[in-house]
């Protein structure tokens, strides 16, 4: 390698940012990360992505997995900060405005799960799931006129599937449960 060994190289390469290493690392350990979340390795992977983030701190795939990580250690603000900033970072990723929602609604604060969701649902208007999730949100608010809309079109949109049959089912309950 005339003269300059590998090591020194590389060194070189981190030191000065040459070639993208810093987006290309951090996108590796983004994926390490998830591997690591969907193995149930939650803390391990915290470490790991908000290594990620710290190299591309402009990444919402990377927050957002941070996000999910601190949200199973139940490290609810800072999950929360991290699903803020990766939908502040992909405005047009429904996803991460479902998972912002989620723990919105897990927290109590309504108003903004409900504004999350219908974010995403202007993004996916037909996806039955988060109708459904939508519903239950409504439920929770007050809103028994929505809940029954959103209710009635995650059926609609389910069909006959284990989603239409919950969202039937839901509904029932709803129903025979009053204001």
């Amino acid at each position: 390698m005339g003269g300059i060994g590998a090591g020194v190289l590389v060194a070189a390469l981190l030191a000065a940012g040459v070639a993208g290493f810093g987006p290309w690392r951090a996108r590796q350990l983004t994926k390490e990360g998830a591997a690591l979340l969907s193995e149930g390795r939650y803390a391990a992977a915290a470490r790991t992505l908000a290594r990620a983030v710290a190299l591309a701190p402009d990444d919402a795939r990377a927050h957002f997995q941070l996000g999910l990580a601190y949200a199973e250690l139940g490290e609810r603000a800072a999950a929360l900060g991290h699903f803020e900033d990766a939908v502040r970072l992909a405005p047009r990723r429904a996803q991460y405005e479902i998972g912002l929602a989620g723990l919105l609604l897990e927290t109590g604060r309504l108003p903004e799960a409900v504004a999350h969701l219908r974010a995403a649902l202007a993004l996916e208007p037909h996806a039955a799931d988060v109708r459904l999730l939508m519903a239950e949100t409504l439920r929770r608010t007050g809103d028994r006129a929505g809940m029954t809309r959103e209710y009635r079109t995650a059926m609609r949109l389910a069909g006959a599937s284990a989603l239409g049959a919950l969202a039937r089912e839901q509904l029932h309950d709803a129903e025979a449960t009053g204001p």
